[in-house]
C-alpha cells in the first residue's frame, strides 16, 4: 500500500515583528512537527494556526511579510 502524505501548513508561525510560515509534507502532524523542529535552530515557541491539505488536490498559498 502506498504511503499517504498530507501538507501541513502553519500560518502565524513564530511571530515576532511579522507572522512566519512553516510547512511540511508528512504522513501525520507529529512527524511534520518533528521535521520542522529539526529545521529550526532555536526550537519552536509558537506554532500558530494549522491547515491540513490532502496532496492529491491543487493548492497554493502565499504570505506577504513586512515590518
Amino acid at each position: 500500500m502506498k504511503k499517504k502524505y498530507k501538507l501541513f501548513i502553519w500560518t502565524e508561525f513564530e511571530p515576532e515583528y511579522t507572522n512566519g510560515l512553516a510547512f511540511a509534507i508528512a504522513p501525520n502532524e507529529a512527524m511534520a512537527k518533528k521535521m520542522i523542529e529539526k529545521q529550526c535552530e532555536l526550537g519552536v515557541w509558537k506554532w500558530g494556526k494549522l491547515e491540513v491539505r490532502e496532496i492529491d488536490i491543487k493548492v497554493a498559498r502565499c504570505v506577504s511579510g513586512g515590518g
